[in-house]
């Protein structure tokens, strides 16, 4: 038998007998759930913005699995690339929320650096506007909308496309906010 399948057998036997003994099947390295690590979350005064921020985490991490594996799929250079880019935008973004909830966790203050809170506090200016002005936004980010698509469409520079899809999404998430707040839905 070789070494390495020896290894793997071996291995397995002791799993499986330290399972039996009643340890815990989790190793000391193995991470931690995210209430074990995070235990403020626990807390019914967690600030709203860092549970929803806990949620995005989670969708984060998943969509981050998720093209990790199709990386592997890929049968072109350029969908390799493009799932290469979108595995490291979500993976940038999970390691964001990471490092906000560890500050708060640590100093008991919002850090702030994540793009939610700025999207929180362009909400909060949106809401201060008058009618006029948000009627003014409103055309404005649609406009935006169009010009961002326009350059999509395009494609005559397709290592902007992971930006331009952020733009959008950043536009439309406004857009939705202003419709909102001038009854346009």
């Amino acid at each position: 038998m070789s070494g390495f399948s020896n290894h793997i057998r071996h291995s397995a036997s002791d799993q499986g007998s330290r399972v039996g003994r009643g340890t815990s099947k989790r190793s000391s390295s193995y991470p931690k759930r995210l209430r074990e690590e995070f235990t403020f979350l626990n807390d019914p005064d967690t600030p709203l913005e860092l549970q929803a921020l806990m949620t995005r985490r989670i969708t984060d991490y998943q969509e981050y699995r998720r093209l990790w594996w199709k990386l592997f799929e890929s049968d072109t250079p350029d969908e390799c690339a493009q799932t290469a880019g979108k595995l490291i935008e979500a993976f940038l973004d999970n390691r964001a929320s990471h490092e906000e909830l560890k500050y708060y966790q640590e100093h008991h203050e919002v850090l702030g650096k994540h793009p939610i809170f700025a999207e929180r506090k362009r909400n909060e200016q949106l809401r201060g506007l008058s009618v006029r002005e948000l009627i003014r936004r409103q055309e404005k980010v649609k406009n935006n909308i169009w010009r961002v698509r326009s350059e999509m469409r395009k494609n005559n520079k397709p290592q902007l496309d992971e930006k331009r899809r952020q733009r959008l999404r950043d536009y439309e998430r406004e857009l939705a906010e202003l419709n909102r707040l001038i009854g346009d839905e």
